[in-house]
């Protein structure tokens, strides 16, 4: 789920990456197994891949381990030392070791080695600011093989100007909460929140991240044309995990298929 490391960047005090608590609560919240019609719309897109597949953002193999188990050849990347642990304890439990390392989106690049690229659920939204997605997606492009495909998921997004409710977990004898925020002030281009995460144990609270959490907007068109802009050829989109499904503004998920 993350794959751009901003941590630097961000207000004093806070961090945009994924750390120790916040991907315990994302693992919690989003086991392996968990499908939002999203693991078999990528399984079935994927059926007869023969060449290798990257998956940038791989989070904690939500996706990634249907698609070992569906016989695909799957390697995965995050920038999340807290997230590769889970991920790798997971596949661990699934009987699978495929090739996991960290890096970073915006950055990475291995020239004409993949059939596929697949960023699901999102994950690309993480890159913050137009220079970096098309960067992002020129070396996406460069990293296929020709004709290799491009699969991104992108959510039209909108700001949240209230709080939300706060949500918990147990974990063992722990609970987890996480509470969210929205900015003082909105940004014109992407989503933010303040994310509050707690672990409590016996009434006291011992363990705390603050995450400043951002978003990239982009809309239906533009993505396309970001697309196009890198090199990609055809672009086909699919609404909400249906293949052959037009998009709308309403839809809640695009997915763009494109073919470098």
């Amino acid at each position: 789920m993350t794959g751009e490391r901003k941590g630097a960047d961000g207000p004093p005090g806070a961090s945009s990456d994924y750390g120790p608590l916040c991907s315990l609560v994302y693992e919690l919240d989003k086991p392996v197994g968990t499908s939002f019609g999203d693991v078999e719309f990528y399984r079935d897109l994927l059926a007869g891949t023969s060449g290798e597949i990257l998956e940038p953002a791989v989070g904690t193999g939500r996706i990634l381990i249907p698609l070992l188990q569906a016989g695909l050849r799957v390697r995965g990347f995050d920038s999340s030392p807290a997230m590769l642990t889970i991920c790798r304890d997971n596949c661990a439990e699934h009987g699978l070791r495929p090739v996991l390392f960290e890096a970073d989106m915006a950055t990475f690049k291995e020239p004409a080695a993949f059939a596929a690229v697949v960023v699901p659920t999102g994950s690309f939204a993480l890159v913050t600011g137009r220079e970096r997605a098309v960067q992002t997606l020129r070396n996406f492009r460069e990293s296929l093989l020709p004709g290799g495909r491009l699969l991104v998921d992108v959510e039209p997004l909108e700001q949240s100007t209230s709080p939300g409710p706060l949500r918990h977990w147990w974990f063992g004898g722990d609970l987890l909460t996480l509470s969210s925020l929205p900015p003082a002030q909105p940004e014109e281009d992407a989503v933010a929140t303040w994310l509050r995460y707690e672990r409590w144990r016996d009434g006291r609270l011992v363990e705390t991240e603050l995450q400043h959490f951002r978003l990239q907007r982009h809309d239906l068109d533009g993505f396309a044309a970001l697309l196009r802009e890198v090199g990609f050829t055809a672009v086909a989109v699919h609404a909400d995990y249906q293949a052959g499904l037009p998009p709308t503004p309403d839809s809640q998920v695009w997915t763009f298929v494109a073919t470098a």
